[in-house]
């Protein structure tokens, strides 16, 4: 199975309009409140946002809708209800209206629930840009295509036909005709069990008119044959120009569908980063890193790691559908994960020119990673990514993910961009709130820890409960409670996981 952003993109679209679809009534009468207010003001958009509330009600709200590409087809089906096309200004101003109705009506229902809105908003973009490149997109219809090949006074193409495969036979879905003349037979009719019989029955089904001689060519296509009907004898230039077109026409296709492609990757990367920038703490920083790679890529499974390049060690920050306290309790050697090893050595004669780090892909994690883990976690396929400061040039962590236990996957090129950006700007917001010093002369030096201290420190780094601790250092459990109480206040850290994260960025431990 290959992992790609397009699912990932369609789940957050979804859940999108199925909150659209809880509030219905509550997010019409929002709308219905704004066009009342500029019929008060005698606006002169009122007519085109009754329109455009006429039209995403229809689209967002028929009973036919059953998914988000019945929501988009819907909305082609309707484009005609725009008389008047609205000027891309008025458009994106309008749709902004009725979105920010939207988020104002549903507001009551799901309160501050961010990561809904944010699908909302995510929709919105989506119905907004459909609606833009649409005059567009209709250049890059098959049917709008064959159509203005026929209706071309200067081919002489009479007809095409755009045949399907049923059954034991081929059968004509739909026919476009330069005479428009109600010639075409019943649908029963249009079905055949060769392509030869066919194109012998829609022959004969066509008037005869005296003097025309009609030929009619099989032409191959990427959704099937196309049998293209000639009312001209010797025309056997029309078909090399047929064939041309038509691979012409397919490029422009694979253009649109690379270009929405990367634009995927793109859309990922912005709700990641809105969704990690609203981390008023590295806690939640942390969590929000972890949960924002499986929300917005197309993993199950996230593990969130610390690294010190001091001593070469990773330690667990937290897990995402994983059990968190056996990640947290995780500190290893990089020096025993020879794949990781590798890499960084290769990256150490780059030095304070290293700007961009790729995230490692392991088919199978038993090849790559200690068997402990492998047991442990029940792993498969894997991928590593780098969580990397750009601005510092330096690696402070790596999140692990996955599709779930025993799994194994691909991942594809825009997905991979995709987690190369992620690390990027989870590496920054860590920096932020995860005390990474920049290179700096007169920035604070790190605080003053007592030998005993230290030791505290390393044992909460190890995962060690406070009465491990204790039984470790042969002292109270009240004695290291005291001890973790004044780190942290040295550190100025929250909670014992911000001073080990403090303390490794400062090569305390």
């Amino acid at each position: 199975m290959s992992l790609t952003l397009s699912r990932q993109m369609q789940v957050v679209l979804r859940d999108g309009l199925n909150v659209v679809q809880e509030h219905q009534q509550l997010i019409v009468s929002e709308w219905e409140k704004i066009s009342v207010h500029l019929n008060k003001a005698e606006n002169s958009s009122v007519d085109e946002l009754e329109a455009t509330i006429s039209f995403f009600s229809e689209c967002l709200f028929s009973e036919n809708r059953k998914d988000t590409a019945d929501l988009f087809r819907n909305m082609d089906d309707h484009w005609q209800q725009f008389s008047s096309p609205l000027r891309p200004n008025h458009l994106i101003f309008i749709i902004t209206l009725l979105e920010n109705a939207a988020h104002e009506a549903i507001q009551s229902g799901i309160g501050d629930e961010y990561q809904q809105h944010q699908a909302v908003q995510y929709l919105f973009s989506q119905m907004s840009e459909h609606l833009l490149a649409h005059p567009y997109k209709e250049q890059l219809n098959m049917d709008t295509f064959l159509d203005q090949l026929v209706s071309s006074q200067q081919l002489p193409v009479e007809w095409i036909a755009k045949l399907e495969d049923y059954g034991h036979g081929v059968q004509a879905k739909k026919i476009f005709s330069k005479t428009k003349r109600n010639w075409f037979p019943e649908k029963k009719e249009l079905q055949a069990d060769s392509l030869f019989a066919l194109s012998e029955s829609l022959l004969n089904k066509m008037p005869v008119e005296p003097g025309r001689e009609r030929k009619i060519y099989p032409v191959p296509s990427d959704d099937g044959t196309l049998l293209l009907c000639t009312n001209q004898a010797g025309t056997s230039h029309i078909l090399p120009f047929v064939t041309f077109a038509l691979q012409i026409f397919r490029n422009s296709e694979n253009a649109l569908a690379y270009t929405r492609q990367e634009q995927q990757w793109k859309d990922a990367v912005i709700l990641f980063n809105e969704w990690i920038m609203r981390s008023q703490s590295l806690n939640e920083a942390i969590e929000n890193v972890t949960s924002g790679f499986v929300n917005y890529l197309p993993f199950e499974r996230c593990a969130l790691f610390a690294y010190s390049t001091v001593d070469q060690r990773g330690f667990g920050l937290f897990g995402h559908q994983l059990n968190n306290d056996a990640i947290q309790s995780i500190k290893e050697d990089i020096r025993n994960v020879p794949l990781i090893q590798k890499n960084l050595q290769r990256l150490q004669p780059l030095g304070e020119n290293l700007k961009n780090l790729q995230p490692i892909y392991i088919s199978e994690a038993a090849q790559g990673l200690p068997d402990q883990y492998v047991r442990q976690f029940q792993l498969e396929s894997v991928v590593i990514a780098p969580i990397f400061v750009p601005s510092g040039s330096k690696l402070i962590g790596a999140a692990i993910l996955d599709q779930g236990p025993g799994k194994r996957f691909e991942i594809s090129r825009a997905t991979f961009t995709a987690l190369m950006k992620f690390g990027q700007s989870a590496g920054e917001i860590l920096a932020k709130y995860g005390g990474d010093r920049p290179a700096s002369s007169n920035v604070a030096t790190p605080p003053h820890l007592s030998p005993r201290e230290i030791d505290v420190l390393k044992l909460m780094a190890d995962g060690a409960s406070t009465s491990e601790a204790a039984d470790s250092l042969n002292l109270s459990e009240y004695t290291v409670r005291d001890y973790i109480s004044a780190i942290m206040q040295k550190m100025k850290a929250r909670n014992r996981t911000e001073a080990v994260v403090k303390a490794i960025r400062n090569g305390m431990i």
